[in-house]
């Protein structure tokens, strides 16, 4: 298989967790700690920019895309997703047809859904004003539909990685971080449900349940079950870091919503792990 942006904060989980079982070509655009020291005899590390186009010997069955910008990349202007986003997929899936690459699964955004006003979304919420993440999700995925390959576009919400961590994003990064240093934590929505959240892991088990299966060109969110009040999982995290912050609860209205897996669960049988879970296990692998 093949991963693009191989050691970024997905990518570089993906690369660990299915090189253990098989042969990997990890594609790069910067070297950094990751490219240097995640080694084994399954990985070949790739340095390519996907603004150009693609030309290797290797063929690849199926193509994993983490890579792109995100809003919180240090670059993340008009041209950069334009460049990195849009061609930088145009070059992959240049590639995938020039090889006859099997399958493609991409890792979209619920950025997509833009201003959501229901408190809960699936895959036929409308997308209203998207930003420009959510906006460039949404043509990359119009363009992976238009190929003649069986694909996969998971939407997902804000991830936690292990490999690569950013401790102030997304949102439960920088609150578990402002955990640890025994600071004010200040949150919204406090008595309403919360399942905005997902890691590296469920994203590699869910990818190895359906990599060699017939994809069914859909699209799919794919984010934590078992909905908890989040004030309740605030609490629950701040006694497992054994910490002495301080909770606000702001009364202030902000935007809230939780995320439906049913069509992931019926398409796929697949079950991810509940919130709780999901919260346990990043917080007991946290690095700074």
């Amino acid at each position: 298989m093949l991963i693009t942006g191989a050691n970024g904060m997905i990518g570089s989980d993906l690369v660990n967790l299915f090189s253990k079982k098989n042969k990997v070509f990890a594609i790069f655009r910067n070297h950094n700690s990751i490219s240097k020291s995640l080694k084994n005899k399954n990985i070949i590390w790739i340095k390519h920019d996907f603004k150009k186009k693609f030309y290797n010997k290797i063929k690849p069955k199926i193509i994993i895309h983490c890579a792109g910008v995100h809003s919180f990349s240090k670059k993340n202007h008009y041209n950069d997703f334009i460049k990195s986003n849009i061609i930088g997929l145009s070059n992959v899936l240049d590639f995938a047809s020039r090889k006859k690459v099997k399958k493609i699964i991409h890792i979209s955004s619920v950025d997509v859904y833009g201003k959501i006003k229901n408190s809960k979304i699936d895959e036929t919420s409308p997308s209203i004003n998207p930003s420009l993440l959510g906006c460039s999700k949404l043509l990359m995925e119009k363009m992976i539909s238009k190929e003649k390959i069986d694909y996969l576009n998971i939407r997902v919400p804000g991830v936690v990685g292990y490999l690569v961590n950013n401790p102030e994003y997304p949102w439960i990064s920088n609150i578990v971080n402002k955990m640890r240093e025994n600071k004010q934590v200040e949150i919204y929505n406090g008595d309403k449900l919360f399942n905005n959240i997902l890691d590296t892991l469920e994203i590699f088990k869910f990818i190895e349940k359906v990599k060699n299966r017939n994809l069914k060109k859909q699209i799919v969110n794919l984010s934590a079950t078992k909905p908890v009040i989040l004030k309740k999982l605030i609490l629950y995290m701040r006694y497992m870091l054994d910490s002495k912050s301080h909770i606000v609860l702001n009364g202030k209205k902000s935007k809230h919503f939780i995320i439906s897996n049913k069509k992931l669960s019926k398409l796929y049988n697949y079950k991810a792990s509940t919130t709780e879970d999901i919260i346990k296990r990043y917080i007991k692998n946290f690095i700074i």
